[in-house]
């Protein structure tokens, strides 16, 4: 018998490595969640179906078939999160930049949340980047004021009406106030930090947004991205956190960077 001879050409090619990266980016998206434990399960439970056909387990295998009938909706609905998540970001523009965040976005950002540590306030300070938050504005109250110390203080301030809740930062201005974000998961953090810190992870565990977390009780300053919260930071630490997140290592004067640098 004379096996078929299989040409592999370059649309072979690129059909493996477009698979490979689909692959690759579904098991990034979930690494580390617990999506990870659900593919397990998922993947037990194909195994056992295997195995009750193999043996002749005929109400098992009957069961299982009925399990996988309505398979699509069941991934659907264990993997919603992830699904989202992975659909906000194919959704981002890739023409985007950081082309709104300069120099004294960052150095606003800053001065505001420490400013807010010295009063004792607690703030949720969200930097939009490339996926639109615009979502969110229903939640809250739209403004485009100014990014200043001053104006957050006057936010965030507990006599304040809008002090609940968080802000939303782009372009340099403050877009929106008093916005309600996504809550982790309970077991997402240990059981000492509360709902802002929760919010902050849910909403960067969904877009690629940045939130800087002042926690009233600690005194302390976050800053939240990719669903990690990260180290408390100092007012240099945040700086050059931000600056790396921003991209704009490259655009620090020299007289800048020097201030930042002798800061505390």
């Amino acid at each position: 018998m004379v096996m078929e001879k299989w040409p592999f050409g370059m649309t072979d090619v690129v059909d493996i490595a477009v698979v490979a990266i689909v692959v690759y980016f579904f098991l990034h998206l979930i690494r580390g969640t617990r999506a990870v434990q659900m593919l397990i399960g998922v993947a037990v439970v194909v195994v056992v179906y295997q195995l009750a056909r193999q043996f002749g387990l005929f109400t098992v295998e009957w069961i299982f078939s009925h399990f996988f009938s309505a398979f699509i909706v069941i991934l659907v609905v264990l993997f919603q999160q992830e699904i989202r998540r992975a659909l906000m970001r194919v959704a981002v523009n890739p023409l985007a930049s950081n082309s709104g965040a300069d120099v004294s976005m960052v150095a606003m950002l800053v001065e505001s949340s420490f400013a807010l540590v010295q009063r004792g306030w607690g703030g949720l300070i969200v930097i939009e980047r490339d996926t639109g938050l615009r979502h969110l504005f229903e939640s809250g109250v739209e403004m485009n004021v100014p990014l200043k110390p001053d104006m957050i203080l006057s936010l965030f301030c507990p006599e304040a009406p809008m002090h609940d809740g968080a802000i939303v930062v782009a372009g340099g201005e403050v877009v929106a106030g008093r916005v309600l974000l996504p809550l982790a998961q309970s077991n997402a953090l240990p059981g000492d930090y509360g709902t802002r810190h929760r919010a902050a992870v849910g909403l960067t565990e969904e877009t690629d947004a940045l939130v800087i977390v002042v926690s009233e009780e600690r005194g302390d300053v976050h800053l939240v991205r990719k669903g990690q919260l990260g180290e408390v930071l100092s007012r240099r630490a945040l700086h050059q956190a931000l600056k790396e997140q921003l991209s704009l290592l490259s655009d620090i004067p020299s007289s800048t960077a020097n201030a930042v640098k002798g800061a505390p």
